[in-house]
C-alpha cells in the first residue's frame, strides 16, 4: 500500500516566524499584483492609442484572461506535487518579460504577446501564493492569513491602475512598461532570498494508482456549495466593473464620476477586508458569504432607481463592502474544505471559473444590455443572486 505524499510545503506552524512568513508573501502579492493590473490598464490605453478597434482591445483583454483560465487546473495539480516555489519564481520572470516587451516595442504585435505573457506568468505565482498563505500557520489563524492577503491584493488593484494613468499621462507609454516590469523583477530577487527560509522542499510525487479526477473536489457540501458560490460572486464582480460604467454614461455620469464611483467599490473592499480579522474571525464562514450576497443583490435591485452621483457612489461602496468580504470567506472554507493534497487543484478550478467569467460576460452582457436594456442586467444579477442564497442557504441548514 502506497504511502501518502509528503506535502510539498512544509511551513513552521505558528507564532512570529510564520507571521514574518505572511508579511513577506503579501509583499510580494502587492508587487507582483500592481505590475499585473497596472499591465492591464498600460495595454487598454495603449492600444486604443495606436488606433485599435473596440475588437481588437477586446481581444487583447481575452487574452489576459483565457490563456490562464485553460492552465488553471494543470497547473493547480502541478503546484500540488512540486511545491509553490519554482512556479512562482517561473511564472514572475515570465510576468517580468511580457510587461516589458511593449517598452521595447510599441505595436500591436508587442501588446499581443504581451498580453498572453502577462496572463499565464501571473498565474502560478497567483495560485502558488493562495496555497501558501492557506498553509502557513495554524487552522485558527488561516481566516486571519488569508483577510491579510486579499488586503494586499485591494491595496495592489488601487495602486496599480491609478499609477498606470499618471505614468501614461506623464513619462508615456513605454517608461509606463518598463516601470511596471521592475516590480516583478525586485519580486524574483526577493523570492530568492526568503524562499529557502520559509520553504522546505521534500516533496515526493502522488503514487502512480492515485489517479487525480476533478469530480473528487465536489465530494464534500462545502466544496460544492463553494463552486457555485465562485460562479455567482464573480458574475457580480463583473457587473460592477461592465455594466456599471454603461448605466453610467447612458444617464450621464461624466468619466471622472464614474472614476469615483467604481473607486468607492474599491476603497470598501480593503475596508471591509481590514474589518474581518478584527470582528468576523468567530462568525461562521458561510453566514458570512450569505450576507455578502444578500447585500450584492440589494444593491443591484436598487442600482437602476438611482441616478445621482451621490447615491450611485454610496451604491458602489455598499456593494463593495458584500463583495470584498466574501473573497477571504470562501478562500478559508476551501482551505478547510479540500481533499488532503489537492489545494492547488482546488485553487486552480477556483480561478477557472473566475477567469471564465471574465472571458464570457462582457460579451454576454453587452449583447443582452443592447437588447433588453441596461437595467434588467442589474435585476437579473439581483435575481441569480437571491436564487443563489436560497439555494446555499437551504444546504448549509441542512447539514
Amino acid at each position: 500500500m502506497s504511502q501518502p505524499a509528503a506535502d510539498p510545503d512544509a511551513f513552521i506552524p505558528s507564532g512570529p516566524p510564520a507571521q514574518a512568513g505572511i508579511r513577506s508573501l503579501v509583499g510580494l502579492t502587492i508587487f507582483n499584483h500592481v505590475a499585473f493590473s497596472g499591465a492591464r490598464v498600460c495595454l487598454t490605453i495603449t492600444a486604443l492609442h495606436l488606433n485599435a478597434t473596440t475588437f481588437q482591445v477586446g481581444l487583447l483583454l481575452s487574452l489576459l484572461a483565457m490563456p490562464p483560465m485553460l492552465m488553471a487546473i494543470p497547473l493547480g495539480r502541478l503546484i500540488d506535487r512540486t511545491g509553490s516555489r519554482w512556479p512562482m519564481r517561473l511564472g514572475t520572470l515570465v510576468l517580468a518579460v511580457g510587461i516589458l516587451l511593449p517598452g521595447l516595442s510599441l505595436s500591436m504585435p508587442a501588446l499581443i504577446a504581451s498580453a498572453v505573457l502577462v496572463g499565464i506568468g501571473f498565474m502560478p505565482f497567483h495560485l502558488g501564493i493562495q496555497k501558501l498563505i492557506s498553509q502557513l500557520g495554524s487552522n485558527e489563524e488561516r481566516r486571519h492569513n488569508l483577510s491579510v492577503m486579499t488586503i494586499g491584493f485591494s491595496v495592489s488593484a488601487f495602486i496599480g491602475p491609478t499609477s498606470a494613468g499618471f505614468l501614461i499621462d506623464g513619462p508615456g507609454n513605454r517608461l509606463a512598461f518598463c516601470l511596471f516590469a521592475l516590480l516583478p523583477m525586485i519580486a524574483f530577487v526577493w523570492q530568492r532570498l526568503i524562499s529557502a527560509r520559509l520553504i522546505e522542499q521534500h516533496a515526493e510525487p502522488p503514487a502512480a494508482d492515485s489517479p487525480q479526477r476533478l469530480r473528487d473536489l465536489l465530494v464534500t457540501a462545502d466544496m460544492r456549495r463553494l463552486y457555485v458560490v465562485v460562479v455567482l460572486i464573480s458574475s457580480a464582480w463583473e457587473v460592477n466593473q461592465f455594466v456599471v460604467p454603461l448605466y453610467c454614461t447612458k444617464i450621464g455620469i461624466s468619466a471622472s464620476g464614474i472614476g469615483l464611483i467604481l473607486g468607492a467599490f474599491a476603497v470598501a473592499t480593503l475596508v471591509v477586508r481590514m474589518v474581518v480579522p478584527l470582528f468576523l474571525m468567530n462568525v461562521s464562514e458561510w453566514r458570512v458569504v450569505l450576507a455578502a450576497m444578500a447585500v450584492a443583490a440589494l444593491v443591484y435591485a436598487c442600482y437602476p432607481l438611482f441616478s445621482t452621483l451621490e447615491s450611485l457612489i454610496a451604491l458602489s461602496f455598499l456593494l463593495g463592502l458584500g463583495l470584498g468580504v466574501s473573497q477571504p470567506m470562501t478562500l478559508s472554507i476551501m482551505a478547510r474544505s479540500v481533499p488532503e493534497g489537492r489545494l492547488g487543484e482546488a485553487t486552480g478550478l477556483r480561478l477557472a471559473l473566475v477567469m471564465g467569467m471574465q472571458t464570457a460576460l462582457p460579451t454576454a452582457f453587452g449583447a443582452l444590455g443592447a437588447v433588453f436594456g441596461v437595467g434588467l442586467l442589474f435585476w437579473g444579477m439581483a435575481a441569480m443572486l437571491g436564487t443563489g442564497i436560497v439555494g446555499v442557504g437551504r444546504s448549509v441548514l441542512r447539514d
